[in-house]
């Protein structure tokens, strides 16, 4: 009993440590003053990370695809308090909740719809946990499971709808729907106006409710994007040797190119990279 007592006091002492250096780091990096330097550490904050990307802490439109009860634009607004927000939430209950946390922010726009690679209308299939609402259908999902059906747009057509010349990021949490979505965005990419892409990705083939990073990686990679880091990482064994997911963030560097102003630093960068093949041999 004594050694399940402080088993449990430093299970709860580190936590109580980890939340407190994630609060008080969120504050530094979101605040105004700290400058978007290159010095810090990447893979600390994804947001902080595209800020300085960027070189900027405006990120423009921001589409929130699953946002659920808006864990994500909630970080968005603290780090870019003017970004034009679009939180996509199929989910019946969890739209409340939006609703009942952005009312007052005109910046924050909420669509209770789904996004995928084209329109049409789907069931949902609804857990206890809303985190968990998926559009794959579950094994074994029979008349009494229980789903709720919803409209399914593409990003290409909510940007054309709300005239929108380009999107900083495309953020994506759908339960493995992410490759679906990133299809009804084809012509964004073809025209370089899609910049960032976070998305939540698994490791392990078990995660059949999850995007396998594998899968995603292929398309984006083949989309003209880049693998910028890995953020949140879901650790687990006796001493969290392994990583079961994390959250992906990819960058497009041709949009970037068309949307910031890096010209300069991108192409002195360039300047100084040797061809294959010259590098010299480091084995």
């Amino acid at each position: 009993m004594l050694v399940s007592r402080d088993r449990k006091y430093a299970l709860n002492l580190n936590y109580l440590l980890g939340s407190t250096f994630s609060r008080v780091v969120n504050v530094i990096l979101s605040s105004g003053w700290f400058p978007l330097t290159r010095g810090f550490p990447y893979g600390v904050s994804w947001v902080f990370d595209v800020q300085r990307l960027m070189r900027t802490r405006s990120l423009g439109v921001v589409f929130d695809v699953g946002a659920n009860i808006g864990q994500t634009s909630t970080v968005l607004v603290r780090y870019a308090p003017t970004a034009e927000i679009y939180c996509f939430e199929p989910g019946s209950i969890p739209f409340r909740v939006l609703q009942e946390k952005f009312q007052d922010r005109k910046n924050v726009h909420l669509l209770n719809t789904a996004l995928g690679s084209r329109p049409q209308r789907l069931a949902l299939q609804v857990s206890a946990n809303s985190e968990l609402n998926t559009l794959i259908p579950r094994p074994g999902t029979d008349a009494s499971s229980e789903t709720q059906m919803t409209e399914v747009a593409t990003v290409d057509d909510v940007v054309a709808t709300h005239a929108i010349s380009h999107l900083t990021l495309l953020k994506i949490d759908v339960q493995g729907w992410e490759v679906e979505v990133m299809k009804g965005a084809a012509n964004l990419i073809a025209n370089q106006n899609l910049i960032f892409v976070f998305a939540e990705v698994a490791f392990q083939r078990k995660e059949t409710e999850m995007q396998q990073f594998g899968e995603l990686h292929a398309h984006l990679e083949k989309s003209g994007f880049v693998l910028c880091g890995f953020y949140d990482l879901m650790r687990y064994g006796p001493r969290k040797e392994f990583v079961l997911f994390a959250n992906a963030l990819y960058m497009h560097p041709e949009a970037r190119l068309k949307w910031a102003d890096v010209g300069m630093e991108w192409n002195e960068w360039l300047s100084h990279q040797k061809p294959i093949g010259t590098r010299h041999d480091r084995r």
